[in-house]
This record gives C-alpha cells, sequence and structure tokens, in this order.
C-alpha cells in the first residue's frame, strides 16, 4: 500500500485546500511529489519560482492525465532520473516570478528519463519542454514522443527586461536514440508577449541511421526579439544546434519535412550543427511584417546549413536541405527577389528543388496559413490541445497495481 504526506493525502482524497482542488504553494512540501506509479489528476498551484506544482520522485510509470498547472516555475519536475512519464490533457500557464532576473518556469523539465509521452497539452507563458540525456532504449516505450501538444507564448522574459533562451522544446545530449517523433504541434508566439529562441532546438541529439529523430508536420508561428521592432535576434523555427566535438556526440540523422513555419524573424530552418541531417518539403512563409504593417527588421534567410562552431569535417557534413517551399521577406537583400532571402546566399549549397513564393509576401498570407494546416490537421483525424477539461476541484490518484 503506497504512503503518502498529508498534503499527497489530501490531493489523493479530492479534499479542497483554499477553494481550489490542491493548491500547493511555497515551501518545503510545495510540490505534490509523485513517490508511486499511477495516475494522476487535478489542480495543483505554486508560487514560489523554486517549488514545482509537480514533482516526479519514482521511476515507476506515472500518468499525469487532465492536470491544471500554474505557477512561476516548473510546472512539471521530472529531473531526478528514471522517469517513465506521460503526461496528457494537462493545461499549464506560468506566472512571472517575483524576482528580477528570473524567467518563468518550463512547463516540463525531464533529465535522464526513460519515457516520455507529451501529447494533448496546453501551455501558455512557459519555457516549454526540456529533455535532457537519456536513459531510455529507443523502443516504442523507451522513447520521446512529443505531439499534438498547443502552445501559446513561450516566454523566456524578465520582469526586469531582458531574458533567457527558452524553446517550445529542447532536446539536449540525447544520443542515437530510435523513436524520437516530435509531430503534430501548434506553436504560437506573439510579437512583444512572448520571447523563444528557436522554437525546437536539437542540440547534441541524434537518431540513428536507420530511423532519424523525426520532426514533422508541425505549426509554428513567430519568433521575434523583444521588442519586436529591435534590429537583432538569434532565434528560429527549428535549429540543429551543438558544440560537441565528435561524429558521436554532435546533432545527427534529423529528418524534418512538412512542417509550416510563419514569421519567424532570423531564420525559419537551421542546420547549424552535425551530420546526416535532412530538411525537405516544408513550408516557410515570413512577410517580414507586423499586423499594424510596421516592418521586422531582425529577419534574416528562410534556410540555411553552416558550420556555427567551425567544427571539423568528420564532425559537420552530409547535410542537405531539398524542395522546401519558402517566401521570406529580408528587407533590403534579394535573393531571389527584391526584399527576399529565402536561401542563405552564402550558408545554402546544399539547398535545392526550393519552390519560391512569389512576391509579394503579405501578412494575409501568414494568417491562411494556420487554417490550412488546422485543415490538414482534421482530415488525418487529429486534434492538438486537451481532449477534455480536468475535473474541477478534484484531485484523484489511482494505482495500477
Amino acid at each position: 500500500m503506497p504512503s503518502f504526506s498529508l498534503l499527497q493525502l489530501l490531493s489523493v482524497l479530492g479534499i479542497l485546500v483554499s477553494g481550489v482542488g490542491c493548491t500547493l504553494n511555497s515551501g518545503q512540501n510545495g510540490a505534490l511529489v509523485i513517490r508511486h506509479g499511477g495516475t494522476y489528476s487535478g489542480h495543483y498551484e505554486s508560487t514560489d519560482p523554486d517549488q514545482p506544482c509537480i514533482r516526479i520522485a519514482t521511476t515507476e510509470p506515472v500518468v499525469l492525465d487532465g492536470c491544471e498547472l500554474r505557477g512561476p516555475g516548473r510546472l512539471i519536475d521530472a529531473t531526478n532520473g528514471g522517469a517513465r512519464l506521460t503526461v496528457r490533457n494537462c493545461r499549464g500557464r506560468g506566472l512571472l516570478p517575483a524576482v528580477d532576473n528570473r524567467a518563468r518556469g518550463r512547463f516540463l523539465e525531464i533529465n535522464d528519463g526513460v519515457s516520455l509521452l507529451a501529447e494533448n497539452n496546453y501551455l501558455e507563458h512557459t519555457a516549454g519542454l526540456l529533455v535532457y540525456r537519456w536513459q531510455g532504449d529507443g523502443t516504442p516505450q523507451q522513447t520521446i514522443v512529443v505531439r499534438f501538444n498547443q502552445a501559446r507564448n513561450i516566454d523566456g522574459r524578465f520582469r526586469n527586461g531582458s531574458g533567457a533562451k527558452v524553446s517550445f522544446l529542447q532536446l539536449n545530449e540525447v544520443h542515437g536514440l530510435t523513436g524520437i517523433d516530435i509531430s503534430w504541434n501548434q506553436v504560437i508566439n506573439e510579437p512583444n508577449q512572448s520571447m523563444v529562441e528557436d522554437n525546437i532546438n536539437l542540440h547534441n541529439s541524434s537518431g540513428t541511421p536507420g530511423r532519424p529523430l523525426r520532426v514533422h508536420h508541425n505549426y509554428i508561428q513567430g519568433a521575434y526579439p523583444v521588442p519586436a521592432t529591435a534590429p537583432r535576434f538569434t532565434g528560429s523555427g527549428i535549429t540543429t544546434d551543438g558544440d560537441a566535438a565528435s561524429a558521436l556526440t554532435t546533432t545527427a540523422y534529423v529528418e524534418a519535412y512538412e512542417n509550416s513555419i510563419v514569421s519567424t524573424c532570423n531564420a525559419a530552418m537551421n542546420i547549424a550543427a552535425g551530420h546526416h541531417n535532412y530538411y525537405h518539403h516544408n513550408r516557410i512563409m515570413h512577410s517580414g511584417l507586423l499586423p499594424d504593417g510596421t516592418r521586422l527588421p531582425a529577419s534574416y534567410a528562410g534556410m540555411s546549413i553552416f558550420n556555427a562552431y567551425k567544427k571539423p569535417t568528420a564532425v559537420f557534413f552530409a547535410n542537405r536541405i531539398t524542395d522546401n517551399t519558402v517566401g521570406y521577406v529580408s528587407w533590403g537583400r534579394q535573393s531571389p527577389f527584391p526584399d527576399r532571402h529565402d536561401l542563405s546566399t552564402d550558408a545554402c549549397p546544399a539547398c535545392t528543388g526550393t519552390q519560391h513564393l512569389p512576391n509579394p509576401v503579405l501578412w494575409a498570407q501568414e494568417t491562411r496559413e494556420l487554417a490550412n494546416w488546422q485543415n490538414h490537421l482534421l482530415a488525418q483525424g487529429f486534434r492538438v490541445g486537451p481532449r477534455q477539461t480536468a475535473k474541477a476541484a478534484v484531485a484523484t490518484y489511482s494505482n495500477p497495481q
């Protein structure tokens, strides 16, 4: 029979605290600490940026289903290692920490995990998802799947200005893992309401030659400096990244296809590190404008392949970009049309088969791209975001044993 702390027992029994399902605020026991496998749901809130809403402290399989989470720190913390975690139908909202030089926490952070399935969640004003290192063997039960999620305003801003570089999803030091699938996620970042770097950042992470790391059918809108009219920015829609010194530990065997990338300053899709990374049949659209017609000066190029870390040819090689549809406005440049820079003129020798959208690329076209993607989603019988709403003012636990 599992043992519980008093706060956990209240959560299990669904007892109301402070008028919310189970409101767990700051202090030593500020998080719901899950020490046994099972299925959990309910409302959890923290006011302390150092206390997550839920902390996973077991290597037994845990399912979070229909949770409502709010807090300035991590909403779900699975950093102890060995987690076997499913997160589905959950809603998470990040709150601005009441201290300087501190960004909102991540919706989910998992370190040295064994399995992760994150699907049909909604996250707003969080620092996204981070997966750091991996223990799983790449079988369907021990890999990483992030799909059908809906994110709004990935947000690394500090309350006192500036901010942290955060992503909707970053994989960091996940090497040679089969079965990774990042698909059918909808990510929308609004100018001056968000601060995202690369929406999807693959840092020193890889699939395998026979089973690449797949990033496909995602809709990514928005990546801007703060303020959005600032002249410099280093973010993107999707980027392979990493400073690893060997072919075994750099980002490799990534296949990114049929993604829609809209209105991302600096770049839409970059291959900036690694080998055998392949981008194909993606749609990229960037009008270089805010909705009111103001120009975005921090726009550079739609796609590129460049050795950002100046690694030797034994580490950076065999990357390619083919058969993409691109219309990327970059003011004052001319590739292939005036005020365009679809393919970086100095960093895309292996970019072939590009279909260039005609000029002009308008903001109204960007708005239609979301509707087109959503129609495609529905045609496949899929939907993004939670499939059900968490039961109000109730926290439940069930042990599958």
